[in-house]
């Protein structure tokens, strides 16, 4: 039987507008797995070898953009279709234990302006990565995983994690994690 096993290469952060309310620490949604070729990834996210980044130009290719992309039609959590707008609303709305009718109309659609311009993982700020993973250290990991696959007599394949963190100045907000799972086909 195969398993898995997550290697989290990278944690990019966008901040948001502050939300005003009139009325009297982190979540984290896990997007369902996406299944990439090595090569695929690699030119993603490794555009110039050793280090992680985002090329933008290849991330507007058609070819690529559903990998990176936060659209429903292409994202999912447990097999529902993913919104970033509603969830970020959803959360807010937990952390402050209000509803989003007390938001300000200009707080929500300073939102809603700001997250529906956000598609995919190109629309984040350019210098955005907060920390991440060289690929030579990917596949340090990745060779230790087999050699313990090997003499534990498992097969567990990674998964790799990219984390997007999404900030507010809002007190009371716990920063809005959403994770990007790739796994290598």
């Amino acid at each position: 039987m195969e398993t898995s096993y997550l290697i989290n290469i990278a944690v990019l952060c966008q901040e948001y507008s502050e939300v005003e309310y009139s009325c009297n620490n982190s979540n984290i949604t896990i997007l369902d797995e996406i299944e990439i070729l090595k090569k695929d990834f690699l030119t993603l996210f490794y555009p110039h070898g050793e280090n992680f980044g985002i090329d933008k130009t290849v991330g507007k290719n058609l070819k690529y953009n559903h990998y990176i992309s936060f659209e429903p039609i292409y994202r999912t959590v447990n097999g529902k279709k993913f919104f970033l707008l509603e969830q970020i609303l959803k959360n807010l709305e937990t952390d402050l234990n209000i509803s989003r009718n007390c938001f300000t109309t200009s707080s929500l659609i300073e939102l809603s302006n700001e997250f529906i311009n956000i598609k995919s993982l190109c629309d984040m700020n350019c210098c955005s990565v907060v920390s991440s993973m060289p690929w030579s250290n990917v596949e340090d990991i990745i060779r230790n995983n087999e050699m313990n696959n090997n003499i534990n007599n498992t097969n567990r394949k990674p998964i790799f994690v990219v984390s997007i963190s999404f900030k507010t100045p809002t007190p009371n907000v716990k920063d809005n994690i959403i994770q990007f799972y790739y796994k290598l086909i």
